[in-house]
């Protein structure tokens, strides 16, 4: 099977450090798999609309029954969808905002947990996983303090168990993670953890 890198960042800034060290990661990457097919979205500048009254309305009727605006309402979550199954590598590019996902990261996410599509539901057994086993998630990510583990603040870090949660829900339970703390540090601590942060990436690329 062909692989397919599917490289979403979620910064608002042009200049962003996550960003940043996940493109030198794919770019290393891609170098060990010539062949793949990358697909790139900047969700954190092209913006998509999470869900309101008519989303959730459109959502809920069934997809034979839809009207063609409820339709066009649910194409942007359709297309995430399958940019979704599409891939066999996923890279999540972002920035921790006050502990957590910054609120383009969880619209989309909100726009991709949809039942029938990433995960299903039975009364009797309950959820299940649509999306497949194979697929793998990389998430590069950059703070103003530091919160790796071992650290006294790591328990402020609810953006990574949350992506790994809300992936492995929907299936994909091979996960790495590489974050940048500090960058509000002095310029020897910005230094410091971003050379660890590349370093770390570096050696994850040709095998991932």
């Amino acid at each position: 099977m062909k692989k397919t890198l599917l490289s979403l960042s979620f910064s608002p800034r042009v200049e962003s450090t996550s960003a940043a060290l996940a493109d030198g990661f794919i770019a290393d990457w891609h170098k060990a798999n010539p062949d793949a097919d990358l697909r790139q979205r900047a969700l954190g500048r092209d913006v998509i609309a999470g869900p309101d009254e008519a989303w959730i309305a459109a959502n809920m009727t069934p997809e034979a029954e839809r009207t063609p605006e409820q339709a066009e309402r649910l194409a942007a979550s359709d297309q995430a969808i399958a940019d979704l199954h599409a891939a066999s590598h996923i890279v999540i590019a972002t920035p921790m905002f006050n502990f957590g996902l910054p609120w383009t990261l969880k619209s989309y996410v909100d726009l991709i947990l949809r039942v029938g599509k990433t995960f299903s539901f039975d009364p009797a057994s309950g959820f299940g996983p649509l999306l497949s086993a194979d697929k793998k998630l990389m998430i590069v990510w950059s703070s103003a303090g530091e919160y790796q583990p071992g650290t006294p603040t790591a328990p402020f870090d609810h953006l990574t168990p949350y992506l790994r949660q809300v992936f492995g829900f929907m299936g994909v339970t091979q996960s790495e993670a590489v974050s940048a703390g500090n960058m509000w540090g002095g310029p020897d601590a910005v230094e410091t953890s971003l050379s660890a942060a590349r370093t770390r990436l570096a050696a994850l690329s040709p095998s991932w």
